[in-house]
């Protein structure tokens, strides 16, 4: 019996120290480390929990890779050992929180009422979202409106600057309107208007009263909207003025080479004014541009009232355009009738007629006169009349020329009358 225990013992031994390993080689043989019971070929249990129990000791995390056939060892539930297809060669860890990270899909976070808010060191600058309607706040936790700003933000097409410094005076024009610029939108480009300073396309400025730089104007604010050409195309203006609290506003229309089209004053003190300096404005009322073209005023159907005198430097045409007539000027062309109550005319007037020098025809003479002309000596004829109209206070005075003419003669027969009875009396 000892000699079978020598002989085990020396076999093992043998086994032990033999420079390569064996294993069973029958159809149905489990090999086991760590366990007496093994359900696989071989099965290995570790004294540790969560190891494994295997190690590589000719390779490790510093050994270089090779190409495979996108398969890789994977452990199953179970523990199996098992070949899996490689998904991603090289997996990225993406960390938005505390480092840069890449996300390799879209991601869609539902809020479910719940608030989101970016919460800087700097105060008053929480980027914030409602998680019930949406409403988003910049320097705002209760946004009222789907986007709130309390303060500026700068971007590629949008700058602004707070105005909020306590500053009293700079020392510089340039210094003073970079400092007023609160709010920019658009193409940049430099400020024609202001050598070193830029603008975008819609510029708003809060040009408050700080020292001397706007003087005597205080708390005046610019916007204005410029092409990108630079050109000043649209410019509202307003500023209290020396603290007058409905102080001087300005609308003003430019175009294209910055020369003004339309302008809207108000000075401040209640008077307004409205104009369009360009010599072929035009201002239409109840139609478009293209009617009543040639005129500067057109209102189109309906009627104009006019509460107040109307005062011309040149002519009125009412149902024509035509202010002459001949050789003659006329203020008012009037085609059709006229009706009025009064119509007072300044004219010479005929009481030439009574004057010592004055030659009055003799009867015989105006009867042969008549014989010939047909008509009055001074009076136009019927034909001349229809062909050029009269004039209407030069026509009263030839009218009353003749009622003179005629008083005169009258008394010369009252006289030659009352010279006749004395001599059939006596």
């Amino acid at each position: 019996m000892k000699k079978r225990i020598l002989f085990f013992g020396l076999f093992l031994s043998s086994i032990m120290g033999y420079s390569q390993n064996t294993f069973p080689t029958a159809v149905n043989t489990n090999v086991g480390i760590g366990t007496t019971s093994p359900s696989t070929r071989l099965q290995i249990t570790s004294a540790s929990a969560g190891a494994s129990g295997v190690r590589l000791t000719n390779m490790t995390s510093a050994t270089a890779t090779t190409t495979g056939n996108s398969k890789a060892l994977s452990v199953d539930a179970s523990g199996n050992i098992i070949l899996t297809p490689v998904v991603n060669t090289a997996p990225t860890v993406t960390n938005i929180y505390t480092s840069d990270g890449t996300l390799s899909a879209n991601r869609t976070v539902t809020m479910n009422a719940r608030n989101f808010t970016f919460n800087p060191t700097a105060i008053n600058s929480q980027f914030f979202i409602n998680g019930t309607n949406g409403n988003v706040g910049i320097g705002s936790l209760t946004p009222s409106v789907k986007l709130e700003v309390n303060g500026f933000t700068k971007s590629k097409t949008l700058w602004a600057t707070n105005t909020a410094t306590s500053a009293t005076s700079f020392a510089s024009s340039l210094d003073f309107y970079r400092n007023t610029y609160v709010f920019g939108a658009g193409y940049e480009m430099t400020d024609s208007n202001l050598s070193g300073a830029t603008r975008r396309m819609f510029n708003f400025y809060d040009l408050n009263a700080w020292g001397t730089e706007i003087s005597p104007n205080d708390d005046l604010f610019i916007m204005n909207v410029v092409d990108r050409s630079n050109k000043e195309r649209l410019l509202f203006m307003g500023n209290k003025q020396g603290g007058i609290s409905n102080g001087k506003s300005n609308f003003i229309i430019n175009d294209k080479n910055g020369a003004e089209i339309f302008k809207l004053m108000d000075d401040g003190n209640d008077n307004i004014r409205l104009q369009m300096g360009k010599s072929n404005s035009k201002f239409v009322v109840g139609g478009y541009a293209d009617y009543g073209l040639g005129h500067k005023f057109v209102v189109q159907g309906g009627s104009a009232l006019i509460d107040g005198n109307i005062i011309t430097n040149s002519n009125v045409g009412i149902g024509t355009t035509n202010f002459t007539d001949g050789t003659d000027s006329y203020r008012l062309s009037v085609n059709g009738a006229i009706r009025a109550n009064r119509v007072k005319v300044y004219t010479t007037w005929a009481d030439y007629v009574f004057n010592k020098d004055y030659n009055l025809p003799t009867l015989e003479e105006v009867e042969q006169y008549i014989k010939d002309k047909r008509h009055l000596k001074d009076i136009p004829s019927a034909q001349e009349v229809e062909e050029k109209g009269i004039e209407l206070g030069e026509m009263n005075k030839l009218l009353l020329q003749k009622i003179e003419e005629l008083t005169l003669y009258m008394i010369e027969m009252n006289k030659e009358i009352t010279t006749l009875k004395s001599q059939i009396k006596n």
